[in-house]
């Protein structure tokens, strides 16, 4: 990864099988995945490399589609997938927040086993993206390293009732 790359860590109080499930199972992300306050509803999930987790995400900030494309699954450590917004069909496209926001972003998740918790570490980065496109990416590391935050606190929230 370079310069542009946006890296997160969290630890969380269980174990890295139970984190990497978290991640990795369609009814368990549909009840953390996205921003406080939003409703992930999965129209599509297939976990293996080329597959996909294609969702609707509702919020008080509108109605988007997304999806992950499974690059790596390598349980229960390692998991890598590009990140994309979409239609509803699973076509890309843009941003619906900045027009120049990458098409592409590549995402490698490792969770490594610190004391009985796991340590989450979270690296993004745009992939096949203009110098505009990963300036706007590079610019936004504040706004979306806070948006993990919560994110991350539903994924903590989750995980204590599991």
């Amino acid at each position: 990864m370079t310069t542009q790359s946006l890296v997160l860590t969290r630890t969380l109080n269980a174990p890295v099988a139970l984190v990497f499930k978290a991640w990795t199972d369609r009814e368990a992300l549909a009840q953390w995945w996205g921003p406080q306050g939003s409703t992930v509803t999965v129209k599509e999930f297939n976990l293996t490399p080329g597959g996909l987790f294609h969702y609707h995400l509702s919020s008080q900030h509108g109605e988007m589609w997304a999806l992950f494309k499974f690059r790596e699954i390598e349980a229960p450590g390692k998991l890598v997938f590009v990140s994309s917004f979409s239609d509803e069909d699973g076509n890309l496209t843009r941003g619906p927040f900045f027009p120049n926001w990458p098409l592409e972003i590549l995402n490698i998740l490792t969770l490594e086993e610190a004391d009985g918790k796991t340590l989450l570490t979270l690296t993004a980065e745009p992939i096949n993206a203009t110098a505009d496109e990963t300036k706007v990416f590079t610019d936004l590391h504040p706004s979306m390293q806070q948006g993990y935050a919560g994110t991350f606190i539903q994924l903590e929230n989750y995980l204590k009732n599991q």
